[in-house]
């Protein structure tokens, strides 16, 4: 045979793909997107830089405990790092199919997301920073869902979601979301309406339905707990109105049986506290010209869980066993945090933007596992502040450079949390500058 006629037999399934693809190309489409964010930053109290934390250093107070200061390069200043697929297949009359699949990895390693990981090879001391977080190792582990949308009866997606406290966060924080800046964007206990791991649901159906100018939310998740229909699950209501230039928000989430991550003694494994935990948030925005004013607030409740023996039963959490059987006890009174936040963003010309966010965040006294505050435990009544600066300057349409600086400054309980030495400091501060690129595709 020629080479002339074998070439024509080696093109034909690539000319019948092409048509194929050709025939289905105005009914389905799928797109690759992502972005890439890192900032060189220093933390004047901070333990080394995690390789695997999903943002790689706590800019808050938290877990950070370090005493001297470090610089190194943080995943996810702006916005956290990430690629994934998107699609949908239209299916006629107003009906498609629809589905994403998102995933989170560290930059400056290009290794996956992983708080869990970061948890079991450090103690509450270090060597490296670990904090709890949602995003912890799974396969896509910032959603992965399908399902059908209607132009008429809104959308119905079943899988893993972000929850709508996240989703209003990048809407209504003054820094929109910013893990570098936020304590809304570094901390997902904000989104998970008082525990991290609740900022994103597996085994969720999340409802969505645009009225004119209202969007209203319902998220309910599945505990799939033998011998329990409630036992870790959870629901989520959310509301936004937006007509021009302003918008408002209101939503209520609940969790039964939820669990709170931390570093163990040892390393190797992790340490777990379940509770159940009630959240309510609203917020809102409002553009004039080129000011954007954002303010909101946020009421966590946090008790003991509602099914203690059922939680004792779960042994490894993200595929890393417990050191011990989950904690059921320690909120022997609830624990009320408020959060309260106002700021916004100037646009100086039409590529350079500043943006100011204050945080204020309080801690009513509570007893915890049966001890009550005597002024020097974390269950103390306090309060942390965070003040916030950034300017961000468009190289283009998709990439941007940024510098920013937030302060904290806590007392009380969560001052005495993050302790750095004894006697017990009667304020306790941190403060993170950063700059930082980010790409967008």
């Amino acid at each position: 045979m020629s080479h002339k006629y074998k070439s024509r037999i080696l093109l034909a399934p690539l000319a019948l793909t092409a048509l194929v693809s050709s025939a289905f190309a105005d009914e389905s489409s799928v797109t690759l997107y992502g972005t890439l964010d890192e900032a060189i930053a220093n933390v004047s109290h901070s333990l080394n830089f995690s390789d695997t934390h999903p943002v790689a250093v706590n800019p808050t107070l938290g877990t950070n405990k370090g005493t001297q200061s470090a610089t190194g390069i943080l995943n996810g200043g702006l916005s956290a790092t990430k690629f994934g697929l998107k699609g949908e297949e239209d299916m006629g009359g107003g009906l498609k199919g629809v589905f994403l699949l998102e995933q989170g990895f560290n930059l400056p390693t290009g290794a996956t997301s992983n708080a869990a990981l970061a948890l079991a090879t450090n103690k509450s001391t270090g060597p490296a920073m670990a904090a709890d977080s949602a995003i912890s190792g799974q396969f896509f582990n910032r959603g992965a869902y399908t399902g059908l949308a209607s132009n008429s009866w809104g959308t119905l997606t079943a899988g893993r979601h972000q929850s709508f406290f996240l989703d209003n966060i990048v809407i209504f924080d003054p820094m929109l979301g910013s893990q570098a800046f936020s304590p809304l964007g570094f901390s997902g206990s904000y989104g998970g309406g008082g525990f991290t791991d609740d900022s994103r649901t597996d085994n969720s159906l999340k409802y969505r339905l645009a009225l004119g100018d209202f969007n209203l939310g319902l998220l309910y998740k599945f505990g799939g707990v033998a011998g329990s229909g409630s036992a870790q699950s959870a629901y989520e209501l959310n509301g936004v109105y937006a007509s021009g230039p302003f918008a408002v928000q209101l939503g209520y989430q609940a969790f039964k049986d939820a669990f709170s991550l931390a570093s163990a003694a040892g390393t190797g494994t992790i340490a777990a506290t379940a509770g159940n935990t009630d959240a309510y948030m609203v917020s809102a925005k409002y553009t004039y010209e080129k000011t954007t004013v954002r303010l909101g607030y946020e009421l966590e409740q946090i008790s003991n869980p509602s099914n203690p023996t059922l939680d004792q039963q779960v042994t490894s959490i993200f595929g890393f066993p417990l050191s011990a059987v989950p904690t059921v006890t320690k909120f022997t009174t609830t624990e009320d945090i408020k959060v309260y936040w106002i700021g916004g963003t100037q646009e100086l010309t039409s590529a350079f933007a500043v943006s100011l966010g204050v945080y204020h965040v309080v801690q009513d006294a509570y007893v915890a596992s049966g001890v009550a505050c005597t002024g020097t435990q974390s269950q103390c009544a306090g309060a942390t502040n965070y003040y916030s600066l950034m300017g961000d300057y468009n190289l283009s349409k998709r990439t941007d450079v940024y510098l920013g600086i937030m302060d904290v400054v806590a007392s009380g309980g969560p001052a005495n949390a993050d302790k750095n030495a004894a006697p017990l400091p009667s304020e306790n501060t941190n403060r993170t500058v950063a700059l930082g690129f980010r790409h967008r595709f």
